[in-house]
């Protein structure tokens, strides 16, 4: 297997977190790649079976005592694991592991191996992008559970996990000291104390989480170890049902308060995570499913989509509904925690909404949303991005329309944002399409004056030389004085010069180039060269 689609061993002991696993030794580093695993238990070795699985990078030594423990590591032969998950390691072990270059992982003696199994392979899966659920995480992944609730940790101060219908923990963030019992447990995939659960029973909390179609809060019980707690349902989305059926409970999102108030957005944000999970969880469930290919091919990757209203329908889309799009870019490109954050950001605004990378631009399609109500969001999240992650993002909305023109909407999306490339100061940070009309056509006359750079003015290019070999400000007067349609006093305060200053350089460079500014046709063609310059 290509070790490139791996997760580092220091990413994922902290994807596990302390409360499943501590690093014991590591004599090589946390950087070695980790991309198969392997379990094996008494039977394996009694019976020859683990003989396939001796190339693995980690592996699970399930009820192993000390001496066979010791025997299997010493006999491997040339192959070096990058390391092995057991319960309480002894000295013995540990040196050995350590002379061999085999780093060892301690397990929760609590912990049971089906779920450390199940938890390793998910955060695996997720690194290689399986079973439909988006790309890497490092080149952008939309569908990552484990990513999900670190964002939503981070959104809110909580400590989070998603869980299935039958309570099994699919992914959780990382809690450090602060997890109560029953989180603690419930990761280990252990029952919490009688007491507890008959309480939680008493309180009918899952029956009020299954009935329930917003965040359903759960008192702190101090005497029996238990932190407040907030938990909302996932279920399954509209497209995905049969008509008129009852909504399906695909899973619950747990929020566990920490030592610090939760943020004042906290339902919404649960809400909204709760909607991506459904995706996810259902995305899983679906055989050959490939939520992201299909929004890709939507909105035209590859060609015009053979059939819109069928891949809209596969998305949880009304082919008849009308959609506003809002596309997103950064000056270095959407990365893999910014389009999490966008994704969730997105789904608590809209819990139909479906976002998508393709490649350096991560766009967003908004089933029902106005306009105006679009771009009041969009200026949320621009917002939020440099708030977050320290970038100054830019978005453009275009829309509404019928979501079989997705195609047509992502292609002025583009149109825009490749024009902000050119000409930033023509359009604004939020900008809609319609609204960018002057600022697109000046930016596509530059763009093509660029190519042709024999239709460039070449007074212009002798005042930008001079400057070059002078100092002079020639080129920056020109261009204030034409910006502020020959106003002397406004270009100079523009500038930081005085008025007649300006008068004379203007008067010094018309007479090197023989320049007439007063002529509408020469003002054109030179400040379209000063903007290609």
């Amino acid at each position: 297997m290509d070790k490139t689609a791996g997760i580092a061993l220091g990413r994922l002991v902290l994807a596990l977190d302390q409360t499943v696993a501590t690093l014991v030794s590591s004599p090589r580093g946390l950087d070695a790649p980790v991309s198969t695993l392997a379990m094996v238990d008494t039977d394996d070795i009694r019976y020859g079976l683990g003989r396939a699985a001796r190339s693995a990078d980690l592996f699970l030594l399930v009820g192993l005592g000390d001496e066979v423990g010791v025997e299997w590591l010493g006999g491997l032969g040339a192959h070096r694991p990058v390391a092995v998950l057991t319960k309480s390691p002894t000295p013995r072990l540990i040196g050995l592991a350590e002379r061999l270059g085999i780093a060892v992982i301690a397990i929760d003696p609590h912990a049971r191996w089906e779920r450390i199994y199940n938890l390793v392979t998910r955060v695996l899966d997720a690194r290689r992008g399986v079973a439909g659920d988006g790309e890497s995480m490092e080149s952008g992944s939309t569908g990552d559970l484990f990513e999900l609730a670190a964002e939503v940790a981070r959104r809110t101060g909580g400590l989070v996990s998603i869980e299935d219908e039958h309570a099994h923990v699919l992914a959780y963030s990382s809690a450090g000291d602060e997890a109560d019992e029953l989180r603690r447990l419930s990761i280990l995939g252990r029952e919490g104390p009688p007491d507890m659960l008959a309480w939680l029973r008493e309180w009918g909390v899952m029956d009020a989480v299954r009935k329930s179609p917003g965040v359903v809060t759960v008192d702190a019980r101090a005497d029996l170890g238990l932190r407040p707690r907030r938990a909302v349902a996932i279920r399954s989305a509209p497209a995905a049902r049969p008509s008129g059926s009852a909504d399906a409970l695909l899973g619950v999102v747990w929020l566990q308060e920490g030592s610090r108030p939760p943020a004042r957005d906290t339902d919404e944000v649960l809400i909204g995570a709760a909607a991506v999970a459904a995706r996810v969880i259902s995305r899983r469930r679906s055989a050959g499913s490939d939520h992201d290919d299909r929004v890709r091919r939507l909105l035209g990757v590859g060609g015009d989509p053979v059939d819109t209203a069928h891949l809209a329908a596969q998305l949880g889309i009304a082919p008849s509904a009308t959609a506003t799009m809002v596309g997103f870019t950064t000056p270095d490109g959407i990365r893999g925690g910014q389009i999490s954050a966008l994704m969730l950001h997105a789904s608590a605004f809209s819990p139909l909404s479906v976002t998508v990378t393709i490649g350096d631009r991560a766009y967003v399609v908004l089933p029902g949303v106005a306009l105006d109500d679009a771009v009041t969001w969009a200026r949320v999240a621009v917002g939020a991005a440099d708030r977050q992650f320290a970038v100054p993002a830019r978005a453009v909305v275009a829309g509404p329309d019928n979501i079989s023109a997705a195609t047509d909407l992502r292609r002025s999306i583009d149109r825009v944002l490749d024009a902000a490339g050119r000409e930033a100061d023509l359009i604004d940070d939020v900008a809609t399409v319609e609204r960018s009309r002057t600022g697109v056509l000046l930016g596509e006359i530059i763009g093509l004056l660029s190519e042709n750079p024999d239709l460039v003015d070449n007074r212009v290019t002798g005042l930008v030389d001079l400057d070059d070999r002078t100092g002079s400000a020639f080129t920056a007067s020109l261009r204030a004085y034409l910006d502020h349609f020959g106003d002397v006093r406004a270009a100079a305060a523009a500038l930081h010069v005085h008025p007649n200053t300006l008068r004379y350089r203007m008067r010094r460079l018309q007479a090197l180039t023989g320049m007439d500014l007063d002529e509408p046709a020469t003002r054109l063609v030179v400040a379209l060269s000063l903007r290609v310059l």
